[in-house]
């Protein structure tokens, strides 16, 4: 896999205890490590098509937008497609992680139509809330998608 390709968009995670971070994401979630150093507090992890850079939290007054307290990354959740999210979420429930939000059926408008989505989502040990999703069905979008189309 080649990193960075055009148009991808890359987030990176700061975390407050880089080691906790990466024995999550790669032990605990199954993301492998596309690179990391020895000693050093980043990794780029990748898991199928998505990739993610961690990090521990280094004040240097750059790229900070205000204060860096829990949870970290109000506001905001990543989405990581996988092909069988059921098992994924099976495999999550067997590592004695609770969901934050459990697994759920819901309508998305796409472009190009309406994409019926399974999906549940958990924290990290930061507080970015991590969701995973499998597309289970499309359709054309009909007159009646005027609003979302949730089914739990």
């Amino acid at each position: 896999m080649k990193f960075q390709q055009p148009g991808t968009v890359v987030a990176e995670l700061w975390c407050q205890d880089f080691h906790k971070s990466l024995t999550f994401y790669t032990e605990i979630l199954g993301f492998s490590i596309g690179q990391h150093k020895e000693g050093s507090t980043h990794a780029y992890l990748m898991m199928g098509s998505s990739q993610i850079m961690i990090s521990n939290y280094d004040h240097r007054g750059t790229w900070e937008t205000g204060p860096f307290e829990n949870p970290l990354g109000r506001g905001i959740n990543f989405s990581f497609f996988v092909d069988d999210v059921q098992s994924v979420y099976n495999m999550h429930i067997l590592k004695n992680i609770k969901p934050f939000v459990d697994l759920f059926t819901v309508w998305y408008w796409r472009p190009d139509g309406m994409a019926k989505h399974k999906e549940f989502a958990i924290l990290d040990p930061d507080g970015y809330m991590l969701r995973f999703s499998e597309c289970i069905d499309r359709r054309p979008i009909k007159p009646s998608d005027e609003d979302h189309m949730y089914e739990y």
